[in-house]
């Protein structure tokens, strides 16, 4: 039994290995042929050990993720409890494929900084119309709020979920009800690694200056007087160019280097910068209420 289980293991990390390194390929290809996209004018230089570290943890990243995608169970049907009734909540949203599990690690780290209220959330299935993914996302905020006793919701997005809580605040009364919103790697002008995937529902919502994120772009990127911040990384293998993470308007980019996309919600530097964003947010909103 050990031997299979080993097996299995070894069979699921090499799955990831050789997918994280086709990413990878698909990155190296971007910088050579798209320079203008690539990356912002300010970004540093890439050098060669740093880049087969960033590699080697992006693929325990992946790993990781896989491993953990049946805790969803667990935190998808778990009781809905406010540990501090009347305090904003937090919301944790992921991204493409995944599930709430992806997000636990950060939910960790979140309690451990001290916030209370922290809520990991799925929205299902990822072949579904981007809207109605956008719409489970607002009525996971509506429902957490209800529960806080909270008239206001921060959300903290990775990939795929910074387009959906975009497009949830412009148009499914978000509005007004989100005070800071984080995203982690998030596409917000689409990817084109969404183009080497079926055009099946999101997935064909997320391709690179399409239809669907120029709609939920055409408010400007920070939509509904929210605070946003975009963490990004000129690593990330998921959202080509990496120039699609970066926001304008009310929103502050904060790079983080050598990245990859899945390593972003399992890294301590990237939970302590949301830690710092959150406060950052909190204390502007205290502010302009005195």
């Amino acid at each position: 039994m050990g031997g299979l289980i080993s097996t299995i293991l070894w069979v699921i990390y090499a799955g990831c290995v050789l997918g994280t390194l086709a990413l990878y390929m698909v990155w190296v290809y971007e910088r050579r042929n798209h320079p203008e996209d690539a990356l912002p004018d300010d970004a540093p230089p890439v050098t060669p050990m740093r880049s087969i570290l960033a590699v080697f943890f992006e693929t325990l990243a992946v790993f990781v993720l896989v491993l953990t995608y049946p805790l969803r169970l667990y935190y998808d049907f778990r009781p809905l409890r406010a540990r501090r009734k009347g305090e904003t909540p937090v919301m944790l949203v992921h991204g493409y494929g995944a599930n709430s599990a992806s997000m636990i690690f950060l939910h960790w780290m979140l309690r451990r900084l001290g916030w209370a209220n922290v809520f990991v959330v799925s929205y299902t299935p990822p072949t579904a119309n981007a809207r109605g993914l956008a719409k489970q996302v607002a009525n996971h905020a509506e429902r957490i709020m209800k529960a806080c006793e909270a008239d206001k919701i921060d959300i903290v997005c990775h990939s795929m979920g910074g387009v959906l809580t975009r497009y949830a605040l412009v148009n499914l009364d978000l509005a007004g009800k989100v005070n800071c919103c984080v995203t982690l790697g998030s596409p917000h002008r689409g990817s084109r690694v969404a183009g080497l995937v079926p055009a099946m529902g999101s997935a064909a919502q997320m391709r690179h200056d399409c239809d669907f994120v120029r709609e939920v772009g055409a408010d400007g990127d920070t939509p509904g007087h929210a605070r946003f911040f975009s963490i990004w990384s000129e690593f990330d293998n998921f959202v080509l160019p990496v120039r699609s993470s970066i926001i304008e308007g009310n929103g502050r980019n904060i790079h983080v280097p050598y990245r990859g996309h899945c390593s972003l919600v399992y890294s301590p530097m990237v939970a302590r910068l949301v830690d710092e964003c959150l406060r950052e947010a909190r204390e502007e909103s205290a502010a302009g209420e005195n």
